[in-house]
């Protein structure tokens, strides 16, 4: 028996930090990590009948052991509890009564504590209601009924820099991808909304106060026109902000398709080559080695694709299949050989990469130098860039928005930085709602889906304070159609 605990104590908080009336622990020990505790209910001579008013007689004891772990202070609480069945001495009444333990459920081996630590346990994404179930041995139709019970966090009101950005559920065909809405300076989830159509969107944000929504003052995306137009509908007072991020990202993009097309030009001239061999040797290979072309063009996108001041810094080192020591001016000077226009290509690209890192809250200079890179861009013979200067012509506004900075006091360690408008912290973010919807295999409940996105990311996230009825968190859905039962 462990030292300095009171067996005869009725305090059982005291061990378990769970409240019970007119119980006795009348036995403990600890073996390792585990405390197996016996508590009995105390006896109560007074009790009567509430039908007849005679005595109650006890009729015998009745043991209950919790199916589920509990958790306190690094031990496994292994929990035996002892009550009494009771019937009315009358015989003429049927009245029966059974002991209750205040922090068990009714009718089930479940204590009142292990929804908590059920709750607690679903903080983490990366675990799904089956595994939790196991943890706790219970089944994960209870885990889910118990998070919908206690967990249903109302939305956030909107501030003066918000990001929006859609993440993939495919819920069902008509809301394959849900809209986020994050709070740009703390980083807080503000909403999830089911679907990003028109028919969801136009209903919720017309449900908030337009007071609400006239002090958004930015609004942060990418090109998609539908969230840019809501400045026009529901954010009045917003500018857009097209995120920086988007614009280059859609400009390599381009550039590695180009890259790609290079590479099958001189994959093809690899396949001649081999068909000849084939031809003169009278053989029947497959394959033949890569050449050199080929293989630089696989190995070195990064001289189109990365920013020019953060190459790889290759040490000269003697490649074997080049013949020939590489360093990163050498990787830079044999990629660049292969197609007459990669060197254009990566000077107007390096132009617009250069003028991305500038303007620090110079809005007028932004918008001069994008002026003048649409016209450089308008009247190159490069078909990349002419297409690019069209998309930069469009959303010309917006991107010089996003040269827009701000003064962030909410730094863990109180330094003052200032901050470029993006959707930066909402990117980062779509990796939760990946890893719940894989650990998941699926999502077919958005409720639960959102609820368990809000739990996690909100420090403050509150449980309700009367759980809901079963009947209230009940899901409509189609009857269960006809299944062989295990035997």
């Amino acid at each position: 028996m462990k030292e300095g605990v009171n067996i005869n104590s009725n305090n059982i908080s005291q061990i378990l930090d769970i409240a019970d009336k007119n119980s006795t622990i009348t036995d403990l020990k600890v073996e390792g990590n585990v405390k197996y505790i016996t508590l009995t209910k105390d006896i109560d001579h007074s009790l009567k009948c509430p039908i007849c008013g005679s005595k109650l007689k006890s009729k015998g004891q009745f043991t209950r052991h919790p199916n589920n772990q509990i958790f306190q202070d690094g031990y496994i609480i292994d929990l035996t509890v002892i009550g009494r069945r009771w019937k009315c001495s009358n015989e003429d009444c049927s009245y029966s009564y059974r002991d209750s333990f205040d922090f068990l459920e009714k009718r089930k081996r479940t204590t009142k504590i292990i929804p908590f630590q059920i709750l607690m346990a679903l903080k983490d994404v990366d675990v799904s209601c089956v595994q939790v179930a196991k943890m706790f041995n219970v089944s994960d139709t209870y885990v889910h009924q118990v998070f919908k019970q206690y967990v249903d966090l109302p939305r956030k009101k909107l501030t003066k820099y918000i990001c929006i950005d859609e993440v993939y559920l495919n819920l069902s065909p008509t809301c394959k991808y849900a809209i986020v809405i994050m709070d740009f300076v703390t980083g807080d989830i503000l909403d999830i909304i089911p679907s990003r159509r028109k028919i969801y969107t136009e209903n919720y944000f017309l449900s908030i106060p337009r007071s609400e929504r006239n002090q958004v003052e930015y609004l942060c995306c990418d090109m998609y026109d539908p969230y840019i137009n809501y400045t026009n509908t529901y954010f009045p007072n917003a500018k857009v902000v097209t995120d920086s991020f988007h614009v280059l990202k859609w400009l390599l993009s381009l550039i590695n398709i180009y890259i790609n097309t290079v590479k099958k030009r001189y994959m093809a001239k690899d396949a001649k080559r081999l068909k000849d061999k084939n031809h003169q040797t009278n053989s029947s290979n497959k394959t033949i080695e890569e050449s050199k072309e080929v293989y630089i063009l696989k190995k070195a996108k990064w001289v189109l694709l990365s920013n020019p001041g953060k190459f790889k810094d290759y040490e000269s080192s003697y490649n074997h299949k080049l013949g020939m020591f590489m360093d990163s001016y050498a990787w830079e000077r044999e990629f660049l050989k292969l197609d007459p226009k990669f060197e254009e290509i990566k000077r107007l690209k390096d132009m617009y990469e250069e003028f991305n890192e500038s303007f620090i809250n110079d809005l007028p200079s932004a918008s001069r130098r994008l002026d003048e890179l649409i016209k450089i861009y308008e009247t190159t013979d490069i078909a990349i860039f002419n297409e690019f200067a069209r998309l930069i012509t469009k959303y010309h506004d917006s991107i010089v928005a996003s040269f827009t900075y701000i003064i962030d006091n909410n730094m863990e360690n109180d330094s003052v930085v200032i901050r470029r408008l993006s959707n930066g912290p909402l990117e980062s973010f779509n990796n939760i709602p990946s890893s719940l919807r894989a650990h998941s295999h699926g999502i077919d409940d958005f409720d639960f889906f959102r609820n368990r996105i809000l739990w996690h990311c909100r420090e403050d996230a509150a449980i309700q304070a009367v759980p809901k009825s079963k009947k209230e968190i009940h899901r409509a859905s189609k009857p269960r159609g006809p299944y062989n039962k295990k035997k």
